[in-house]
């Protein structure tokens, strides 16, 4: 994995991810701390997964594609209401699109 995207990817991890004004350009009440906290958690988990397989996967390849997959297959999303899972995937597909995955190719 290049310098880079690492760098890329790190940021989803340090940054907020669901600021009040992202909610506020929604259209929705902000969620309540612990709530955006799990969020921020499910964002972590899946920037580590990619990391992890990027190790041997190359970015935009069919592998990658496939753990991603896998991935959001398992991703425990039930705590979260319907706003919450639909910010909470858009988040994850701009990760996608960082690492080279179409979210289009991806069915969840």
């Amino acid at each position: 994995m290049s310098t880079t995207l690492h760098q890329q990817l790190e940021a989803y991890v340090t940054r907020n991810n669901f600021p009040a004004e992202s909610w506020d350009a929604r259209g929705l009440r902000p969620s309540d701390d612990d709530v955006q906290q799990e969020m921020q958690q499910s964002v972590v988990s899946f920037v580590r997964h990619l990391q992890s397989v990027l190790r041997t996967a190359a970015p935009g390849s069919s592998e990658l594609t496939a753990a991603v997959q896998s991935f959001l297959e398992e991703w425990d999303t039930d705590d979260f209401d319907t706003e919450e899972r639909e910010f909470l995937y858009d988040v994850a597909c701009d990760i996608m699109r960082e690492v080279g995955v179409k979210p289009e190719d991806i069915q969840v």
